[in-house]
This record gives structure tokens, sequence and C-alpha cells, in this order.
């Protein structure tokens, strides 16, 4: 079964991950017709570790999670690797088209689609599920955020097909969900949740086939205000830096980075647009926000960027052991002290 985001996701340029609709930077290793015999060799090898744990020492590193047919790949790597190393653990779940996150604790949060999010204990990588929550409203899970994932509230943007008004699901483990809902909010890609309970939702604008939209909810409750001074073209990818910054990808056909502060609901931009090397439409800062990493599906490759408000530069990409699925999500374990 394709869930509904799924099929938006895979309809070209707006979300540019599959699709080579920006830049030339190529993918490591070689060519894209090399790179992706090579991992289809080794498809069959990298399936017989999935569910290995991360050795005692690992409990600092990068986590990028593929699409397959229905379920996500989930590989933890070291936190930095410009030398290409391999996978250090791995597990493997049922999932839909979308991002992962960490919580303040360490704990990974995987929206698994089709109404479900697990988590998955931390600190350490690839630990062992804890549980998992049903969205209220239904729709497909496609991105979340937390400080206190197994205790606290959970944000979920439930993205929805456009028969129903996208959302943000507020969740905890033991109480399940609400419903938080916008008359200009629609196709929720993405969430970031505040320390101070603040979230937003990045969406497609209800009632328009293009064009992006920001809604800010105070203590992530209420009706929501739509954010103005907001540039973004396309939906995509929310993070916050250590300073409350919120970072966000633009999905559009070229896809590059904003960073606003404020939002509540009025946004100014602090840096860019910034440009990204290949498609992506998640990524996720390092727990000094010192480092923002991309997930690029253009290439199946995770990018790394050295980030501060004002600047985004490419430093290197890795891509050892991922299969020839689809790069979708990724985040950084620690994740950023916002």
């Amino acid at each position: 079964m394709t869930s509904d985001f799924t099929r938006f996701a895979l309809s070209g340029c707006a979300a540019v991950l599959l699709a080579s609709c920006s830049g030339s930077q190529p993918p490591i290793g070689g060519s894209g017709a090399a790179m992706q015999s090579r991992a289809i060799a080794t498809h069959a090898a990298q399936r017989a570790v999935f569910g290995m744990p991360a050795p005692d020492s690992a409990t600092r590193g990068i986590y990028a999670s593929e699409y397959n047919m229905g379920s996500l790949d989930i590989l933890g790597y070291a936190k930095n690797n410009r030398k290409n190393g391999p996978p250090t653990c791995s597990l493997s779940t049922s999932g839909s088209y979308g991002d992962i996150a960490v919580d303040a604790k360490g704990d990974l949060i995987v929206p698994e689609g089709f109404n479900t999010v697990a988590i998955f204990k931390g600190p350490g990588m690839c630990g062992p599920k804890l549980g998992s929550i049903q969205l209220f409203a239904g729709g497909d899970a496609v991105d979340a955020a937390s400080a206190d994932a197994a205790d606290g509230k959970i944000a979920v943007a439930a993205y929805q097909d456009g028969s129903a008004p996208g959302s943000i699901e507020v969740c905890t483990l033991k109480s399940g969900c609400t419903n938080l809902q916008n008359p200009d909010m629609n196709f929720v890609s993405a969430v970031a949740l505040a320390k101070n309970g603040d979230c937003w939702g990045s969406s497609q604008q209800a009632g328009s086939m293009g064009g992006a939209v920001l809604t800010y909810f105070g203590g992530c409750s209420g009706s929501g205000q739509t954010a103005t001074g907001y540039k973004n073209s396309g939906a995509g990818g929310l993070d916050i830096d250590k300073d409350g910054n919120i970072v966000s990808i633009d999905s559009s056909s070229t896809p590059e980075v904003y960073v606003y502060s404020g939002c509540k609901p009025t946004c100014k931009i602090l840096g860019g647009p910034f440009a990204l090397k290949g498609g992506a439409l998640y990524g996720h800062l390092n727990e000094d926000s010192t480092r923002y990493a991309a997930a690029d599906g253009e290439y199946n490759q995770v990018d790394v960027y050295a980030y501060s408000s004002t600047m985004l530069t490419y430093m290197y990409s890795f891509n050892n052991g991922l299969p020839s699925d689809y790069l979708v999500g990724l985040a950084y374990n620690a994740r950023s002290k916002e």
C-alpha cells in the first residue's frame, strides 16, 4: 500500500528527492548508475544485519532512514563520518515516506506513516522499542518532535490527502493524541517544537496547488496563526537551533534553506536562501548547532554542512551502507539544544 504522503513525495520536484530537479552535485563514489549497481549488489547483505544494536560506546551519531516499499530501514553512523565509514548499528520498522527525530534524552522518534509513531530507547543508538501511538484524526504520520518522547508530549505532522485538512497531533504514549488544525494548513509535511512548548507546522497552503505556509501554535494548542514574512515556496523540514531560530527547508524545484527568528507569527529572515547540494525534504542540526545534515534523496547520501544562522557551507557527504532505496530522513543524536 502506498500512502498519500508517499504519492505526494514521489510526484516529482515538489519533494525533489527522486528526480534530478536541481544542482549538479555528483554522488560520492562515482556516477549514479555505478553507485546504484554497487548498492544493489550489497543490498541483501545489508538486510541481513538489520536489527543490529550499536556498540556500548556508540551513544552519539547520525541516524539515516530509507523508505523501502512499506518499511523504513534506519542506519546509525558515527557522529563525524568524513571518511565515509560503515554504519555502526541498524534497525528496521514499518514505515512510510517521512522524517525521523531524536528527543532531548536521545530517544529515537519514528513516524511510521499509516497513523502510527514509534519510540526507540536512547541515548545509545538503535535501542529497543519503547512503544507506539496512533493518531487521533488519521492521516500519515510523517514528522515528529519532542523533548521527552517516552513521558512527555510529542508533536506529530499528520499528512492528509486533501480530502481532509492536514493537522498537528499532540500526543503522549500514555494518553493518546489531540488534533490541531488551521484553515490555511493542508498537506502538513513537518513540525518543530520549542522547549517552551510552542510548535510550528510546515505545509502547503489550503486551497492551493502551490505555495507553502508556516503555522504557529502558541503552547502547541488552539487554532494557530499563519506566519507572516515566510518566504518558502515549498513545504519542507523544520528544526530549531540553539538560539531558538527556525531552520526551514524550501522543497521547491531548487531546494534551499532559510533561517528565521520569531514567527510568532511574524518571521524575520536571518539567513538564506542557502542552496542545498541535492534534493532534500528533511534535515536536522547537531547538538551545538554547528552542523546541519540533509537527507539527500536525489543522490541517496547524507550531506553535511557547517551551520550558523547567517551561513550554510557544504562540507562532505557519506553513503556507505545505504542500499538503493530512497533516503528520506535523518537526525543527529544528540539533537540541537534548541
